[in-house]
């Protein structure tokens, strides 16, 4: 017989887990995203554009400097992993519509041009550590960068949210 005060966090949310304030899962304009609205997909994808967007902006700062774009490794590459990334949003969604094929060009344009100059960044930061280093300035733009990728994530459920209670 199973006990009755177990708690199955496959189920959903625990008792204890934010329920994103009184508008939480309405269909009104206001409406904020639940926990619920999150996936594994989506938080691991807040996860690595956030470490993306760090390496990404000593990318930019190398490419402005010392560094051109291409240095880390050849650019067909790059386009290869734009490709990839297209490939396996495209997949992932399991059809082919108007909101499959944008949705996987949006995720191949913004992820690919953060994996362009992470790469680069990341390429700058192994031969310069120190600039990361030096006052722990990379746990900063790290900090800031995370961020950065939770605001734009939650945005996105808030404007797929909005968009589903419009239609």
């Amino acid at each position: 017989m199973p006990d009755d005060d177990a708690v199955d966090d496959r189920e959903g949310p625990s008792p204890l887990a934010f329920d994103g304030g009184p508008d939480a899962g309405s269909s009104g304009p206001d409406a904020v995203p639940s926990p619920a609205d999150t996936s594994g997909y989506g938080l691991s994808l807040t996860l690595v554009g956030a470490v993306l967007l760090a390496l990404a902006y000593y990318g930019v700062v190398a490419i402005q400097g010392p560094r051109e774009l291409g240095q880390a490794i050849p650019e067909p590459f790059y386009g290869l992993v734009v490709a990839f990334l297209f490939v396996v949003e495209l997949l992932q969604r399991g059809r082919l519509d108007a909101i499959a094929l944008g949705r996987a060009i949006a995720l191949a344009v913004v992820y690919g041009g953060l994996f362009v100059f992470a790469v680069e960044g990341a390429a700058y930061l192994w031969e310069r550590p120190d600039v990361a280093l030096t006052g722990y300035v990379g746990v900063t733009v790290f900090a800031a960068a995370l961020v950065v990728a939770a605001l734009l994530y939650v945005g996105y459920l808030t404007i797929v949210g909005t968009d589903r209670a419009g239609s």
